[in-house]
């Protein structure tokens, strides 16, 4: 089955036409981020909701959200959206809700976009990284989901870091990486042969 992509907009039901509900291909098994390079660490989450008997789903971006948030500080992609919803498709994810990040979304509480994630659809497993924060000023960490998600009754697994040589995998040290031209530390970051067009950007 190819993955399906849609906005965030038609899975919460709010655009106009509003979205059929066979374009959900629910319940669903969720993870939520940025996935800038969907790096070892990032596969380690699309693997737990590959793992379960439910749809494989990622809720990310169209953009950084520092590209909104702190453009002055924003060190640019690791990959391209494109390039992402590849690897995110290779790795067996059927549903991908991309958001399109803009100061308004930028000002939902952590609260409220839970909310928002579990009223529309049937979310059954919530996997995420031990350090994942969202909402406005990151207000919301992965106690108050798991408090939040638990009293739905649903499953909330935190995965645990990804170490390499003695570090977690992060999309911070691919960037420091690539920026010193150490090919080979960036490729067992990402689990994966760099492309040409990273390799030479």
């Amino acid at each position: 089955m190819s993955m399906r992509v849609i906005n965030w907009e038609e899975y919460n039901g709010t655009l106009a036409f509003n979205t059929p509900q066979s374009l959900i291909l629910g319940p669903l098994a969720v993870t939520i981020g940025v996935f800038d390079g969907v790096h070892k660490g990032h596969q380690s989450l699309i693997q737990r909701i590959c793992a379960s008997p439910y749809t494989p789903t990622v809720v990310t971006f169209k953009q950084n959200p520092l590209c909104t948030l702190k453009p002055d500080i924003f060190a640019g992609d690791i990959i391209n959206l494109e390039q992402k919803l590849s690897f995110l498709e290779a790795l067996g994810v059927q549903l991908t809700v991309l958001i399109d990040f803009s100061p308004k979304f930028s000002k939902i509480s952590g609260r409220g976009f839970i909310d928002l994630l579990l009223n529309g659809q049937t979310v059954k497993l919530i996997a995420l990284g031990r350090n994942f924060r969202c909402g406005y000023q990151l207000d919301t960490g992965v106690e108050e989901i798991q408090s939040l998600a638990g009293a739905r009754g649903l499953v909330v697994w935190i995965a645990p870091p990804v170490m390499d040589e003695g570090q977690p995998v992060s999309s911070s040290r691919i960037r420091q990486a690539l920026a010193a031209g150490r090919r080979v530390e960036a490729e067992r970051l990402l689990g994966r042969p760099l492309g040409r067009d990273l390799w030479n950007r």
